[in-house]
């Protein structure tokens, strides 16, 4: 590759009628009002050419790329406002020739010349491109899911509706959201807010999540990533795991929001990333569910091994400050991890499962043998302080409404039973 050839004749040629088939295909998701506020900053087509290190595109236009791409999904976040106005399809055109850029770099980095490295990167480009629909439904998902967070009826959105703390304080919107994101609309919660007699809020708090929280930004670096380490076909696109290029996505979101999520970790929607700039580490096998809170944290894992290894959070799961997840933790819809925790190992807890504040549940390896694993049966509630292992190879199982008393210490009578060896 040279600047002569990364965006010649040919590359035109094959470019225009995908071109027009995914501005066809995307179009619809935009509003006449969006057209208008999207700004692509563009990027001069030599310098995307130049190489850089061993060929690959380096952070600043990726951050550049990244940028434009939240802008498509959020028409008027990127603040991009020295770009002229331009036509969809010039816009769209400008983002398909920065990721080719990038891809390809990214491709010839890892493999040199060898194979069809200019389709691959096309194809792909455009299969992401393709993927706009669901981004930008994910983007606002992710948006609306972070009012659950009371900082969001802030001195302003108080003063406008005259609210003090105790009208504050009987608001209950965040059982609203969640029925709201359950039932995939938000007329509920525009219905709930309009019966308070404050239905105006509404707008206000997701212009103020999408200028100034970072959580769903960070989320959707991550879909970003993610996307580029598919493979199959999207809307008639070929994409194929792209070397390099996720993991520099996940670095700039480690970089600028502190947020360590592996590209490969596979995330719902609909969840609300609470304080990310503190940390966050998720890993590659890691799996979270829809409509969770969580906050600065870690899901990691114990081994080295190519396995699942590490946590699985389901649906509704609210995780706390400084809480530990590592290994094949299995966390139930609607459950609570507490501040301080730490879960590890074979642990797997039901639905509505109430763990509090620096409890610490863990598999323990005795010699050779493997422990069986520690399982919480539904609607656990466990106390603060308190320590739950398993060393033996049989399973502990705490069953289901089991209300364990702060500062307990519980490990596996030989039988599969809860033992307390002192309270």
């Amino acid at each position: 590759m040279n600047n002569t050839t990364l965006f010649d004749a040919a590359y035109a040629n094959r470019k225009r009628p995908l071109l027009e088939k995914v501005v066809d295909q995307i179009r619809p998701i935009y509003t006449e009002e969006e057209l208008t506020a999207l700004r692509i900053d563009p990027i001069n087509r030599a310098i995307l050419s130049q190489r850089s290190g061993r060929g690959f595109v380096n952070r600043d236009l990726l951050e550049t790329v990244l940028g434009n791409l939240l802008e498509c999904v959020a028409p008027g976040s990127h603040n991009a406002s020295e770009a002229a106005q331009a036509t969809l399809t010039e816009n769209i055109e400008e983002i398909a020739d920065q990721l080719y850029a990038m891809i390809y770099q990214s491709l010839q980095a890892a493999q040199g010349e060898n194979g069809p490295i200019e389709d691959v990167a096309l194809q792909s480009a455009f299969a992401l491109i393709s993927r706009l629909p669901q981004l930008k439904t994910r983007a606002l998902w992710n948006r609306f899911a972070s009012l659950k967070d009371p900082a969001v009826w802030d001195a302003y959105l108080r003063k406008v509706h005259n609210l003090d703390n105790s009208d504050l304080a009987a608001l209950a919107f965040a059982p609203v959201i969640d029925k709201a994101i359950e039932a995939r609309t938000f007329d509920l919660y525009e219905a709930f807010l309009a019966e308070k007699g404050v239905q105006s809020a509404f707008a206000y708090q997701m212009q103020l999540v999408a200028s100034a929280y970072p959580g769903w930004r960070v989320l959707f670096y991550h879909d970003i990533a993610n996307a580029l380490t598919q493979s199959g076909e999207v809307e008639n696109f070929d994409c194929t795991p792209i070397p390099l290029l996720p993991r520099a996505i996940s670095e700039l979101g480690g970089r600028y929001y502190q947020a360590d999520i592996h590209p490969e970790t596979t995330i719902a929607d609909a969840n609300f990333l609470e304080h990310p700039h503190r940390g966050l580490t998720t890993g590659q096998t890691g799996i979270i569910g829809y409509g969770c809170i969580i906050y600065p944290c870690t899901l990691g894992g114990l081994t080295e091994r190519a396995r699942q290894r590490h946590p699985t959070i389901g649906n509704f799961v609210k995780i706390g400050t400084d809480a530990t997840l590592l290994g094949p933790v299995v966390i139930g819809n609607r459950s609570t991890i507490g501040s301080g925790t730490d879960i590890y190992g074979y642990v797997e807890t039901g639905t509505g499962c109430q763990i509090a504040s620096s409890v610490v549940l863990g598999t323990v390896r005795s010699g050779s043998r493997n422990p069986g694993k520690i399982i919480l049966g539904d609607h656990v509630r466990v106390g603060d302080g308190t320590i739950v292992e398993n060393s033996t190879e049989l399973d502990l199982i705490i069953p289901d409404k089991s209300e364990i008393p702060a500062r307990s210490h519980i490990v596996n009578d030989g039988f599969g039973n809860p033992k307390y060896d002192r309270e």
